[in-house]
């Protein structure tokens, strides 16, 4: 087996755990509050990153970047609450759609992150992108609903997460990266989740422990599958969540997305996919351009 195929395995299984959760979130009818369901998250979490860290000697918790693990949990909090109050307010496949604008943001970010030079075609592909989203918000003159606001600022909470962890990296281990960001989350969002905290029924717990089981392992699968394969052939796999969550939101909400929806969450996708392709080119040097991503067009 290939590595792009043992790869895109990985990431078809990050997909189908990322639907797993927004499932499970939505299944609890909003019924449970938000900061309650990312504490929960978080602090099981935890206990899974410890578990699987064990063997290896534990999680590194002494490190020189406090500062910034600090900074990028508390980042953390944010996307992960706009994330899950996104998912509890929306119909499932669009707020899926507009979560794939995290791309597009990461493409932005990397010039202050990295000083990476957008050049005119990945900013040409990152306009486009954000007509799609656009087209999805179908925003009304000063007026736009705050679920689909809350859903583009945990795709920006993400895109930063992500490329603070780009950066991070290089100095820390992979596992205290998470630990720090599930810690500092969770101890964010325990003064809110204790004081709105509400009785759960058996089913709750059941459906809150999914959340954090599909979200721990959607993050190892998604590490996992980029490490191994390309970047460019991983990313279309990812795009399969939108299938998932489309016949979930159909089978088990009576959810029928509209044609506005499916129109932006095409021209969001499709301009992901050519910025990935596009980053690969210039990294192997197929266009005679430079092979460093800092400068790739």
């Amino acid at each position: 087996m290939s590595d792009n195929l043992r790869g895109a395995l990985w990431i078809l299984v990050a997909a189908t755990c990322a639907a797993g959760m927004i499932i499970c979130i939505k299944s609890l009818n909003g019924e449970v509050p938000t900061m309650q369901i990312v504490f929960v998250r978080c602090l099981t979490g935890l206990s899974i990153v410890y578990v699987f860290a064990l063997p290896h000697g534990g999680v590194p918790i002494r490190t020189p970047q406090w500062k910034f693990l600090l900074l990028r949990g508390i980042i953390s909090l944010v996307s992960l609450t706009c994330g899950f109050y996104t998912v509890t307010a929306l119909p499932l496949t669009t707020a899926t759609v507009l979560f794939f604008t995290a791309p597009l943001f990461v493409t932005i970010l990397s010039v202050p992150f990295f000083g990476e030079t957008v050049g005119w075609r990945r900013g040409l592909a990152t306009l486009a992108g954000f007509v799609g989203a656009v087209i999805v918000l179908r925003p009304d003159v000063g007026h736009i609903e705050l679920p689909m606001v809350t859903a583009l600022i945990s795709s920006i909470g993400f895109a930063a997460v992500l490329l603070m962890g780009k950066k991070l990296s290089q100095t820390d281990n992979i596992s205290t990266l998470i630990f720090y960001s599930l810690a500092i989350a969770g101890a964010g969002s325990a003064p809110f989740a204790i004081s709105q905290w509400v009785p759960l029924s058996g089913m709750e717990w059941a459906l809150l422990l999914g959340v954090a089981g599909f979200g721990t392992l959607r993050n190892l699968s998604d590490t996992k599958g980029y490490a191994i394969g390309e970047a460019s052939v991983m990313a279309p796999f990812q795009y399969s969540r939108i299938v998932i969550v489309a016949i979930a939101g159909y089978v088990l909400f009576n959810e029928h997305p509209d044609l506005a929806t499916w129109i932006g969450g095409a021209i969001i996708i499709g301009s992901s996919l050519y910025i990935a392709q596009r980053e690969t080119k210039v990294h192997k040097g197929l266009d005679g351009g430079p092979r460093s991503s800092a400068a790739a067009p």
